[in-house]
């Protein structure tokens, strides 16, 4: 994969490195380096003949009245993070608590890495997607129902659009898995900005919707949580900078939780504005 090291700024028209989210020479911001890789005209173009081939593909199989119902319920989809429910209730303390990411967490020395392959895979993935910037990315995974990855713990926080869309760029999938698949030289076409995440989630998924396949199954066509963490089944969002709970639209925690646990989180969240749900 061609990886681009650079852009112009739109004011000075001087190069800016794309690692930095603004300009060297006049100041100015910029959009966001993994936004700026996903708008290149190769990603663009590779993507929209994937997109158009699986929806001709899908025509052929007399599935595209599907397939369209499909590409419109992503158009709304959310980005989602699914995490443990100690750390819920962290961030619910207060919006001056954050997401952390994993790289910041080792520097800070506050988690130790996991010690097992993921460790390579992840900064192997990390190093050729996000080069001079993989410690700013959060990761999260598209969703229909607001239910993230159990893999990850089983509270779900729904991003707010308004606070992402900007700065978040959509992957084909399990970034570290499909990157070690590829041998880490992956084509242009598998990722793209927010705005166009419906388009990813056609290219990739058409050829999975039938004639007749109901709206009811898209929620599982477009996130599946599998044995482990690898067997997952999603499509991956790439989140530059820092969230607090301030980022977050609603929260969706099992109901196998403590119910005690949850009446106390319920009150916390409302003062800040977010809803919490149960899972279904």
């Amino acid at each position: 994969m061609q990886v681009a090291t650079s852009t112009l700024c739109e004011y000075c028209q001087h190069e800016i490195p794309l690692a930095w989210n603004h300009c060297p020479h006049c100041a100015r911001p910029g959009l966001f380096p993994n936004v700026k890789a996903a708008q290149t005209p190769a990603e663009k173009d590779a993507l929209e003949k994937r997109y158009q081939k699986a929806r001709r593909s899908g025509a052929a199989r007399g599935a595209d009245q599907e397939i369209e119902s499909f590409e419109k319920a992503t158009t709304a989809s959310k980005a989602v993070i699914a995490r443990p429910a100690r750390e819920l209730d962290r961030l619910a303390e207060s919006p001056q608590e954050l997401f952390a990411t994993y790289y910041k967490m080792l520097e800070a020395e506050i988690r130790l890495p996991h010690g097992n392959q993921w460790d390579l895979l992840r900064r192997n993935a990390d190093d050729v997607l996000f080069p001079g910037y993989k410690r700013e990315i959060q990761f999260a995974a598209l969703s229909l129902d607001g239910v993230g990855l159990s893999n990850y713990g089983e509270c779900s926080f729904v991003l707010r659009d308004d606070m992402i869309a900007h700065r978040a760029s959509v992957f084909e999938g399990n970034s570290a898995v499909l990157m070690r698949r590829k041998k880490y030289e992956l084509p242009p076409g598998f990722r793209v900005s927010w705005g166009e995440r419906a388009k990813l989630c056609v290219a990739k998924l058409a050829e999975t919707i039938d004639p007749g396949t109901p709206d009811a199954q898209f929620v599982g066509i477009l996130l599946q949580a599998g044995p482990s963490s690898e067997d997952d089944s999603f499509i991956e969002v790439h989140i530059w900078g820092p969230m607090s709970i301030w980022t977050v639209e609603r929260v969706v925690i099992s109901a196998s939780g403590r119910k005690s646990f949850r009446k106390a989180l319920r009150d916390r969240l409302q003062a800040v504005g977010v809803v919490l749900e149960e899972a279904s």
